[in-house]
């Protein structure tokens, strides 16, 4: 048998051209996303405080944070707090100190 290579699918590739679209999607994604917001240090130790609070009293609170050009947002209590390594846990999900954008109570 004879191996046709690449032949075998530009049929299919006639009919939907996939390759424009994904590049349109690729575009609006690099379009849409956010670079990361530098906060000052009085800012950084501002945040740590309110995770410390928030951990020993139990607090539930609200975090907004930063991952892949995103800006996402996370409620709960804070299940385990890692200052050596400067992470926190919420709902069984990782964040590190660095991604925090801010912090308010829920």
């Amino acid at each position: 048998m004879i191996d046709r290579g690449i032949i075998k699918w530009q049929p299919f590739n006639s009919c939907f051209n996939g390759s424009d679209i994904i590049k349109d999607i690729s575009k609006k994604k690099a379009k849409e996303r956010i670079e990361f917001p530098t906060l000052s240090d009085d800012q950084l130790m501002i945040l740590e405080d309110k995770i410390k609070n928030a951990y020993y009293l139990k607090n539930k609170i609200n975090i907004t944070y930063y991952y892949d050009g995103e800006m996402k947002s996370l409620s709960g209590k804070i299940n385990y707090f890692d200052y050596y390594n400067k992470k926190i846990y919420i709902n069984n999900q990782e964040i590190y100190f660095g991604q925090i954008i801010k912090i308010g109570e829920a």
